[in-house]
């Protein structure tokens, strides 16, 4: 098994991921997609996810619960999510694209987990890999190649 199969990683987390995470309380299977990929991982979301989940906290309903959830256990430590100012985005989607071109143009491990259907056929363009969730199995899965090209 090489060093570069095995190595340190950032797993990027968008609002869609976190949501699910909130709600199905699934964080540990993300850690178990990644064995034989990532010995440590590492994970991050961009300001602006954070943002967005605010606003949705103060909906009723779901996902409101589960963004408020999911604060809360960011905010008492019980889940280590590394938060990034990311500069020269727009919308929360671009911030996310751009911190996995970043991360990736810096030489790390990145995988971005996410439900989003345009999200992911753009980060298969980028050559990204992806978690995405799995409804049927309730559990997220491992999709895409970092060897795949646009």
């Amino acid at each position: 098994m090489s060093s570069t199969s095995r190595r340190i990683c950032r797993i990027i987390l968008d609002t869609s991921a976190l949501l699910i995470i909130g709600e199905y309380g699934s964080f540990p299977d993300i850690v178990d997609s990644l064995e034989g990929i990532c010995e440590h991982p590492v994970f991050v979301t961009p300001r602006r996810v954070m943002d967005e989940l605010s606003r949705i906290a103060l909906e009723r309903g779901r996902r409101g619960l589960a963004a408020r959830l999911l604060l809360k256990l960011i905010d008492e430590g019980y889940l280590s999510i590394e938060i990034v100012d990311v500069v020269g985005c727009t919308t929360t989607d671009e911030c996310v694209l751009k911190l996995a071109s970043d991360l990736r143009d810096l030489g790390e491990g990145v995988i971005v987990a996410t439900l989003d259907k345009e999200m992911a056929r753009r980060l298969r363009e980028m050559g990204v890999m992806q978690l995405t969730w799995w409804y049927s199995r309730r559990k997220f899965t491992l999709c895409g190649s970092s060897e795949s090209t646009a």
